[in-house]
């Protein structure tokens, strides 16, 4: 079984991490659309014309059984649409866990981290009211995380990747919420530097929550006894669609990861 993660850069790693970890069996490829990168602070119709052409090519060269986006801007602009128009592939989108983080909350606030472009979207919009109707959400666009993350964070130290995030979870800290969901998936890299700064702040209430678990979850039943959960891990096909040599940052995120070196899509 073959599946594909796409995200607009190299923000779903760790989601490739996770599912290699949990189907060690299965034929994985990765594709960062760094010609696309970023999402965030492009217009929703940019977005969609963009994706429906990474996809055609993503099916083209590799012709996945399933694609897993975990792009949240992505997600909200084109999931339904790409479903409908790719009905014999499965295609799971990465949701952010707001309800998770509604159960869990003691403070009955969360904060969602977001991009520029997903914190005014009505997709959240439907999401909360669905999921966390007597919760109070704080959406904070925090747009120069992602590029941070795309370029910087593979060569930054873990100072440098704190002092990032610092003023960000000081205003989720100094607004009382106690959950704070990684809804771009490029904050998930950002973990452990959000974790070592609550630390120093002694600050230990407040837990990260993402996407994995969800994506994990959905794709149980599709890969059930495809293969054994003891077999070797295969490094997986790191690909970009732009056309020019890749960038230093994507040769160190593929060494990272265990990734192929970058090709061309």
């Amino acid at each position: 079984m073959r599946v594909c993660v796409f995200d607009s850069g190299i923000g779903g790693l760790p989601f490739l991490r996770a599912i290699q970890e949990e189907f060690p069996f299965l034929e994985i490829n990765y594709v960062a659309d760094d010609a696309g990168f970023p999402y965030g602070t492009k217009s929703a119709e940019a977005i969609r014309d963009i994706l429906f052409e990474r996809i055609r090519r993503i099916r083209a060269r590799f012709d996945p059984d399933i694609l897993v986006i975990s792009c949240l801007t992505a997600v909200q602009v084109g999931l339904k649409d790409l479903q409908a128009a790719h009905r014999t592939m499965h295609i799971i989108g990465a949701v952010p866990p707001i309800a998770v983080a509604a159960r869990e909350s003691q403070s009955r606030r969360i904060a969602l981290l977001t991009t520029a472009l997903s914190a005014e979207d009505a997709f959240l919009d439907n999401l909360i009211a669905r999921d966390a109707p007597d919760i109070e959400v704080i959406r904070i666009p925090a747009q120069d995380l992602v590029d941070y993350v795309e370029q910087r964070l593979p060569f930054a130290t873990l100072a440098s990747a704190q002092a990032s995030v610092e003023p960000y979870i000081k205003y989720v800290y100094e607004e009382g919420t106690d959950r704070i969901v990684l809804a771009s998936s490029h904050f998930v890299l950002l973990e452990e530097a959000i974790y070592g700064l609550l630390s120093e702040e002694h600050i230990g209430n407040v837990r990260c929550l993402d996407s994995r678990k969800k994506v994990l979850s959905e794709l149980r039943p599709l890969v059930h006894g495809e293969g054994r959960r003891d077999a070797e891990k295969q490094s997986p096909g790191f690909f970009l669609t732009g056309d020019r040599k890749p960038a230093p940052s994507y040769i160190t995120w593929a060494g990272r990861f265990n990734l192929s070196m970058p090709q061309l899509l």
